[in-house]
């Protein structure tokens, strides 16, 4: 009893989070047919593992006086849960008029087997004691109770079977990532309620003719494929939702580590150049407030800009010895050609750095800076992101410069003498 106390309370906490996330979207849009249909979906099938958990089912049985009363809510509860996903998915058609069709058979088709399950479970004698475990294998030869859960198995079956096609098929269709993988979730999900619909529907009719072999299945196995069916649809259905949630924090956090990657080279750069920064009080003042900033991508956009700026203005102290430096120690080191030109970049601007802040007048042939972004400014910013890091570890510039100046000084001595 412990263990289904706590898998089915676990469940019950995380399909009425789902229902209470997605209720918010329903208060704001109470119009929104589709979001109806997906808040009673959600609600319908998160009842059941509040009801038939052991402790509450007692509970509800004695509270309102009907013996196992607590599995017929349960059992309701699913038949509406899949007629309302099933209904959800139809009115994503395209085709109006079909749309009214399917709603109205599965409308009818789920009326017919709660009236059903409700006539049947009160014809029915089922007052000797709760179980709450065992109802469907205990009354399974009770007359009524097997025509009773063979109706609901029935339904659990066509339901999951139509969520399964539907949702894999949909999948395939939708362009916006999180739908189509919440989906695909749901369909999963699906093919694990057939895992427990189908032993249910076998068992029963197994038992009409004799007794079943897959009583334990039916009890054990199914119950938990159940389960698992429950927190997949809680998780696949919402993820739309939260997924788009997840990918805006995702694109923040990656926001500020660019920031503070490319904070010591803009400043670098910005210090020799203040004139670029057109908007200085975008920047904080203490780095850690950036994370907070509503305009996070936009201060990430003004240092690219900003540090471009200033390369073009130091253009001229760029001087062709240095990247022939970087080249031939990273040809010692045998460091990746694509990390050579980021190294070269971060030596040319901290070469022309020095020599303003010296006052030299350098005027070598202006190199154009390296750019295989193109002009995409997510590219720029991944660009020079990289650039930064190599800035920031100055070890192999500083030795590049080194090489850098050994060699114009022998230049400079052969030409004077």
């Amino acid at each position: 009893m412990l263990l289904f106390n706590i898998v089915y309370g676990i469940l019950a906490v995380i399909s009425w989070s789902a229902f209470a996330y997605k209720l918010r979207d329903l208060i704001k849009d109470p119009g929104n047919r589709e979001l109806r249909l997906l808040c009673l979906a959600i609600a319908t099938f998160a009842t059941p593992f509040v009801v038939a958990a052991p402790w509450a089912y007692v509970r509800i049985d004695r509270l309102i006086g009907i013996t196992n009363i607590a599995t017929l809510i349960t059992y309701t509860s699913v038949a509406v849960c899949l007629a309302s996903f099933l209904a959800l998915l139809v009115s994503w058609s395209s085709a109006q008029d079909r749309i009214k069709l399917w709603h109205r058979l599965l409308v009818a088709y789920a009326v017919v087997t709660v009236g059903s399950m409700i006539t049947l479970f009160s014809l029915a004698d089922v007052s000797d004691g709760e179980h709450h475990v065992d109802f469907d294998v205990h009354y399974a030869e009770t007359p009524y109770i097997t025509q009773f859960l063979l109706v609901y198995a029935v339904l659990f079956v066509v339901g999951m079977t139509g969520l399964t096609r539907m949702c894999w098929g949909y999948s395939k269709a939708v362009d916006r990532p999180w739908l189509r993988r919440g989906l695909r979730v749901v369909a999963v999900g699906a093919v694990f309620g057939l895992g427990y619909g189908i032993p249910k529907v076998v068992s029963l009719t197994w038992d009409l003719l004799g007794t079943s072999p897959l009583h334990f299945i039916s009890v054990v196995v199914a119950p938990m494929s159940a389960s698992i069916s429950a927190m997949l649809f809680a998780v696949g259905f919402t993820m739309p939702a939260w997924g788009v949630g997840l990918d805006s924090a995702r694109a923040r956090v990656n926001e500020y580590r660019a920031y503070r990657r490319l904070l010591p080279l803009w400043q670098a750069m910005t210090g020799a150049h203040p004139e670029v920064v057109l908007l200085p009080d975008l920047y904080p003042s203490n780095p850690r407030r950036a994370f907070r900033d509503d305009d996070l991508s936009f201060l990430v956009s003004r240092m690219v800009i900003e540090i471009r700026d200033v390369q073009l203005a130091l253009r001229p102290h760029f001087d062709p010895a240095v990247a022939r430096a970087v080249r031939e120690l990273s040809q010692v080191q045998a460091k990746p050609a694509d990390e050579v030109e980021a190294i070269i970049e971060a030596a040319q601007i901290t070469h022309a750095l020095r020599a303003k802040a010296a006052g030299k007048t350098e005027h070598h042939a202006a190199a154009v800076p390296h750019d295989p972004a193109a002009g995409d400014m997510g590219g720029e910013r991944d660009w020079l992101i990289r650039v930064a890091d190599a800035f920031d570890n100055g070890a192999f510039v500083d030795e590049a410069l080194a090489k850098a100046d050994a060699g114009d000084a022998l230049t400079a001595e052969a030409k004077r003498s």
